[in-house]
């Protein structure tokens, strides 16, 4: 009777530590660490200034976007009123950095034409779909003032 028993615990034991030990051996889950290159509703963009005027030096930077992808990075005045300020592509790590200077004409490298006054949005869309905005104030005296 005892040794039913013994052999019985033996068994339970060797069963626990066996299913433990194949548990803890096992894969690990198939989750990227790097979830924001393949989502499509994580790129966001950060400006140097929420206001901006002629003359002002006017950097964007920008994240969440796929490896290599590439963007297009516009002010929104209207449906009918849009300003390219930048094609491209990002970085192997979905990040970018745009700097341009506003000017009053359009055509010079590196700079980019006043929009005209008034409240915008600046949106980077990517070719996946990756949308992210924020919003953009041109004055045509001081900002803040």
């Amino acid at each position: 009777f005892w040794s039913v028993k013994g052999m019985l615990v033996v068994l339970i034991l060797a069963l626990v530590t066996l299913g433990s030990g194949t548990a803890l051996a096992g894969p690990q889950s198939a989750v990227s660490p790097q979830t924001s290159l393949e989502r499509l509703d994580g790129a966001t963009i950060v400006t140097s200034a929420l206001c901006a005027e002629v003359g002002d030096q006017f950097t964007v930077w920008g994240s969440g976007f796929g490896s290599g992808e590439l963007i297009l990075l516009s002010v929104v005045k209207s449906a009918t009123d849009v300003h390219i300020w930048f094609a491209g592509s990002v970085n192997d790590a979905g990040a970018f950095e745009v700097s341009r200077e506003i000017i009053t004409k359009q055509g010079t490298t590196g700079k980019v034409k006043f929009p005209g006054v008034g409240l915008a949005t600046l949106e980077a869309l990517g070719t996946t779909d990756r949308l992210t905005t924020t919003p953009i104030l041109f004055v045509d005296e001081k900002c803040g003032g």
